[in-house]
């Protein structure tokens, strides 16, 4: 006979274990939104902390050519989609990682979707990664990644 197990405490125990069991990271299973970080008045975009990047058709693994990113910038909806913007010019914060503070107010209204991408040396879009669940793929066919405000 098999008892049931209604304990919140045992519920997030048998939790750790299946997720012990399979492999299963438990911050990955229940957020899988990339490229930010919400920090409450501000967002703080982040690049590099996948393994790979998918440039056009070509998949690339980050760390053998990371060494070729000489800057990134963040280009969305909030400003026009310009790649170049020096205002939104990521800073390099260690050899993989690329990270931007920006206040919330400066990317629109409280509530709002809004759309963004990665720039590469001002010229090499970055397409979201298969498992963000904050992508969007607009009417045109460009596929995006998002941030709630």
């Amino acid at each position: 006979m098999i008892k049931q197990v209604e304990s919140p405490r045992a519920l997030l125990c048998i939790s750790i274990l299946l997720c012990l069991l399979t492999g299963t990271d438990l911050k990955a299973q229940s957020n899988s939104q990339v490229g930010y970080i919400d920090k409450g008045d501000s967002i703080e975009f982040v690049f590099g902390q996948q393994r790979s990047i998918t440039i056009g058709n070509v998949e690339i693994l980050l760390e053998k050519r990371i060494h070729e990113i000489n800057q990134v910038n963040v280009a969305g909806d909030f400003n026009g989609w310009n790649p170049g913007s020096s205002k939104y010019q990521m800073n390099k914060a260690d050899r993989t990682l690329f990270k931007i503070t920006v206040a919330k107010i400066n990317l629109g209204k409280t509530g709002e979707l809004r759309q963004f991408k990665f720039v590469l040396n001002h010229r090499y879009w970055v397409e979201p990664p298969a498992q963000a669940s904050n992508k969007f793929t607009g009417r045109d066919g460009n596929t995006n990644l998002t941030v709630k405000l």
